[in-house]
């Protein structure tokens, strides 16, 4: 998916879980978006499937970040979303989760949720750095 559709792969998730039994999911989605559907842990939680969600936690919505910039906006407001506990909130909804702040843990942390029977997520803190996102040849 190129552009929109914020929060989707959260949902998608779950679908995919439904529609592939036995299939071991992943679900890659940002922080600013996770909070779209973040109910979806919910349901996967309460239907033990097996999805691993992936939070790329930048404290902030990246790409309103990199469109701000693009548009010559300085600083505006929302963009920022500051001490989101996604652990917190998964845990609230049934389901383990994980915080990784240091990439020595990532491969231990992701093999462990995804060698495990439901869903799990795992919370990457990330730099919030803002990309050149819209600015590419055509």
């Amino acid at each position: 998916m190129a552009s929109g559709g914020l929060g989707y792969s959260l949902p998608a998730s779950i679908g995919v879980a439904l529609a592939r039994p036995g299939r071991r999911i992943v679900a890659l989605i940002g922080d600013g978006s996770a909070m779209y559907c973040i109910q979806a842990i919910w349901t996967a939680a309460q239907r033990r499937l097996p999805i691993t969600f992936v939070i790329m936690n930048n404290s902030g919505y990246g790409a309103m970040r990199a469109f701000s910039q693009l548009m010559q906006a300085h600083r505006p407001p929302g963009i920022d979303l500051p001490g989101l506990d996604f652990v917190a909130l998964a845990r609230g909804h049934g389901c383990p989760g994980r915080r990784i702040t240091d990439v020595a843990d990532l491969d231990r942390c992701l093999a462990e949720a995804l060698a495990s029977g439901g869903p799990a997520l795992v919370d990457i803190a990330v730099d919030d750095a803002t990309t050149d996102l819209f600015n590419h040849p055509r």
